[in-house]
């Protein structure tokens, strides 16, 4: 019988306390680089072709997650581009139920309407984005005008959602163009139904300017939330205010960050294992400097074997000052998890999340 998600919590939770063999708890797979929208905020649908060739086949995608399972992480993000545009999406989520994996979905939405039961039945999580409640700024930010089709999605994998046990959230990505609305998106998503919310801060590196094609809509200078840097101190602290209210997931340590402005925090690279969509691990995160990438269909060595190998801890230790990044999947693992005591109340949030979600 297959681990629940609390158990395989708590024991990665307690071995890496007292062990410098430390094991991730999280992965992610990037899906494609193919994508459906054009956003303002991101690279990817906006990148030069060469950047969106070759991606695993469903056999190899499969192996990539025996492995996952191997190594008792808990969950699996299905990340893009956009996932959906993957036939083999729902084959990829029986595949995890069976292999004891939680899976979770990131997804722009677009077609989600159609899709909603396939999803719903196949995968643990689905996570749908929705930055604005303006069809017309929607269209601004996103680059298609599916304003209507996403909140449609949401609608339809909510009311499917206890019958075929998902649980469907909405994901806010708070950048320059929507601060005032924020608050507004939170309270709505719950009348919608979402079982959470969550709230990821736009990042922007330098180098992703070096990826799109010409006349590429991705503008990271406009798109910045420090731009409005006062309007995000104000949001802030009524945003975890708020999570008395409503079902925010993002956990307080992590919104914190953006009242202080510091993000000289300790990142823990060892929290999640990112590969990307030919099979590569990324070592030691998709976005650092020094990042290499390593294969795990090559026959080689499989994860459990490779994850302890003295170049990659090494590779791991380089960065644990690094505060070029501020994404959410990155920055809450590296507080919660990586410094615990600290951050005690948002640590059993995520147990009760586990508890809500896993099988337990």
């Amino acid at each position: 019988m297959a681990k629940s998600a609390t158990r395989k919590f708590a024991g990665t939770f307690f071995r890496n306390r007292v062990s410098s063999r430390k094991r991730p708890f999280f992965g992610s797979i990037e899906c494609t680089r193919q994508c459906n929208s054009r956003c303002t905020f991101c690279p990817i649908g906006n990148e030069r072709p060469e950047f969106k060739k070759g991606q695993m086949n469903t056999e190899e995608f499969c192996r990539v997650l025996d492995q996952f399972a191997e190594f008792d992480i808990i969950a699996v993000s299905f990340l893009g581009g956009e996932p959906t545009l993957r036939k083999d999406l729902g084959e990829l989520g029986n595949h995890c139920d069976r292999t004891g994996l939680l899976s979770q979905v990131s997804t722009n939405g677009i077609t989600l309407a159609d899709n909603a039961d396939a999803y719903t039945r196949a995968l643990d999580v689905l996570v749908v984005s929705l930055d604005t409640l303006d069809p017309q700024k929607y269209k601004d930010i996103r680059g298609v005008d599916k304003y209507d089709a996403v909140v449609q999605g949401v609608r339809e994998a909510v009311r499917l959602s206890k019958p075929n046990k998902c649980a469907v959230l909405v994901n806010t990505v708070i950048c320059s163009q929507n601060i005032e609305e924020i608050t507004a998106i939170v309270k709505y998503s719950k009348e919608l139904g979402a079982d959470g919310i969550m709230l990821d801060f736009a990042t922007f590196h330098d180098y992703w300017t070096t990826m799109t094609t010409e006349g590429s809509r991705y503008d990271p200078k406009k798109m910045d939330w420090r731009n409005r840097a006062d309007d995000v101190r104000r949001l802030v602290p009524e945003l975890i205010r708020m999570r008395k209210q409503y079902p925010i997931l993002t956990g307080k340590s992590y919104l914190e960050t953006f009242v202080t402005g510091d993000f000289r925090y300790r990142c823990h690279p060892y929290l999640f294992c990112c590969v990307n969509k030919t099979g590569e691990i990324a070592v030691p995160c998709y976005d650092s400097s020094i990042t290499k990438f390593y294969s795990l269909l090559d026959g080689k060595r499989r994860l459990k074997d490779f994850w302890f190998d003295p170049e990659v801890r090494e590779a791991r230790r380089k960065v644990k000052d690094c505060t070029t990044c501020y994404m959410h999947c990155i920055v809450e693992p590296s507080k919660v998890l990586g410094e615990p005591l600290r951050n005690m109340g948002d640590l059993f949030g995520w147990i009760n999340t586990f508890r809500r979600h896993g099988r337990v």
